[in-house]
C-alpha cells in the first residue's frame, strides 16, 4: 500500500509539473487574442474617426452620418462616463469607451460633445485559447484519472509507468507543436522567443520522458558505433541549448573513440555537464580526460548521501530551488550500464568529481 501511495505522489508531481508548464505557455497566446480583439475595436473606430475628419461635418451632420451608421444618442452620458473605466481609444475629437459589453463614442469639438451608443458592433471575444485550455485540462484530468485508477498493486507499478509515460507524450505533442507555430505570430520578439524557448523546452522534456522509458523497460536498441569523445562532448553541449558556452571548459581531450550510441551517451554526459552548472558556486564545468576516464568537474558543496543512492528514480535529497524530478543521475546510471561503463563520484579540494570510466577503447 505504501509503495502504491507513492507512486501515486510521484504522478501527482509530474502532472502538476506539467500543468505549471501549461499555464506559462498558454499566457503569452491568451495575451495575443485579447490584442487582436482589441485591433480590430481600435480598427474600426479609428476608421470612422477619419471618415468624420476627412468630410468635416458640422454637429447635425455628424449626429446623422452616426445615426446611419447606427449609432443612437446616450441618454445618460454623464452616468455612463462615470462608470466607465478610461477610455479604451482616444483620438483628436474622439473617445471610444466600453461599458457592460457595449461600445459609445464620444465626440468632442471645441463647440460640443455628445455621446453616442454603437447599437450592432459587440465584438465578441474569440474564446479560442480558453476553450483548448479547458480542453487540455479535461484530457489531463481524464488521463490522470486512468492512470491513478490503474495503480491498484506493485505488479501493476510499470504498467502503469508506461501507460502514463506514453499517453502523456503522445497526447502533449499535438497541443505543443501547435502552440509553438502560435507563437511564431506574436509581434514583440522578446517575448516570441521567450515563449518559443519555453514550448522548445517543453518538448525537449517529453523527449526526455520517452528515453527514459524505453532505456528502464529495456525496449531501446543501442545503435553502437566508433565516436571521438570530442564528438560526445560537442553533441552533449549541443543538447543543453546554452546561450553561452564559455563556462565549460575542455582540458586534455583526446582524439580516442569509444565504441557507443552516440545519442543516448551524449544524454548522459549533457545530464551531467547540466548537473554541474544549476549546482556549482560559480556556474562554471570542467570537462577533462585522465587516461580512460571523462572527469566532469565543478565547485560546489558535496553530495549529502552515497552515489548509489541517485541511482533511484525520483531520488528526494534535492534542497536547492534549482533541483529537477530527481532523475538526472538515474537516466546517466542506466545509460551506462547499458555501455558497460561506470560513474564514480568523489569530493576533492571543495569540488565534485563525477568520472565516467569507460573500460574499452576502440
Amino acid at each position: 500500500m505504501k509503495m502504491t501511495l507513492s507512486l501515486k505522489t510521484k504522478i501527482t508531481v509530474v502532472f502538476t509539473f506539467l500543468f505549471i508548464f501549461l499555464i506559462f505557455a498558454m499566457l503569452p497566446f491568451h495575451h495575443m487574442q485579447e490584442m487582436h480583439e482589441h485591433e480590430k475595436v481600435t480598427n474600426y473606430y479609428e476608421r470612422l474617426a477619419q471618415n468624420i475628419k476627412r468630410k468635416r461635418l458640422s454637429p447635425e451632420d455628424v449626429i446623422n452620418y452616426l445615426q446611419n451608421n447606427n449609432f443612437t444618442r446616450a441618454r445618460n452620458p454623464q452616468q455612463i462616463m462615470h462608470d466607465a473605466k478610461r477610455p479604451l481609444i482616444r483620438t483628436e475629437g474622439f473617445e471610444v469607451i466600453e461599458l457592460e459589453q457595449s461600445f459609445y463614442l464620444h465626440v468632442i469639438t471645441p463647440n460640443f460633445k455628445i455621446l453616442f451608443k454603437d447599437e450592432t458592433n459587440k465584438f465578441e471575444r474569440n474564446f479560442l485559447d480558453v476553450y483548448l485550455f479547458i480542453f487540455i485540462v479535461i484530457l489531463f484530468a481524464f488521463i490522470y484519472y486512468l492512470i491513478i485508477k490503474n495503480i491498484n498493486d506493485a505488479e501493476h507499478q510499470l504498467k502503469s509507468r508506461k501507460l502514463f509515460l506514453r499517453t502523456i507524450m503522445h497526447e502533449l505533442k499535438t497541443p505543443i507543436a501547435k502552440g509553438r507555430i502560435v507563437s511564431e505570430l506574436i509581434d514583440d520578439e522578446k517575448q516570441k522567443n521567450r515563449i518559443i524557448t519555453i514550448f522548445e523546452k517543453l518538448n525537449l522534456l517529453i523527449d526526455d520522458f520517452a528515453k527514459i522509458e524505453r532505456i528502464v523497460s529495456n525496449n531501446y536498441t543501442p545503435n553502437m558505433f566508433g565516436c571521438k569523445i570530442d564528438d560526445v562532448i560537442n553533441r552533449s553541449i549541443d543538447i543543453l541549448m546554452l546561450e553561452n558556452r564559455d563556462n565549460i571548459i575542455r582540458q586534455n581531450i583526446s582524439t580516442k573513440k569509444l565504441n557507443v550510441d552516440l545519442e543516448l551517451i551524449s544524454f548522459a554526459i549533457k545530464n551531467l555537464i547540466d548537473n554541474g552548472l544549476k549546482y556549482s558556486t560559480d556556474a562554471k564545468v570542467i570537462i577533462k580526460e585522465e587516461e580512460d576516464k571523462l572527469l566532469i568537474i565543478s565547485n560546489g558543496a558535496q553530495l549529502q548521501k552515497p552515489l548509489h543512492e541517485y541511482f533511484k528514480p525520483f531520488h528526494t535529497d534535492t534542497k536547492n530551488k534549482t533541483h529537477g524530478m530527481g532523475l538526472g543521475l538515474y537516466i546517466v546510471y542506466s545509460i551506462l550500464q547499458m555501455h558497460h561503463m561506470k560513474l564514480e563520484y568523489e569530493y576533492r579540494e571543495n569540488q565534485n568529481i563525477f568520472s565516467v570510466v569507460y573500460f574499452h577503447l576502440l
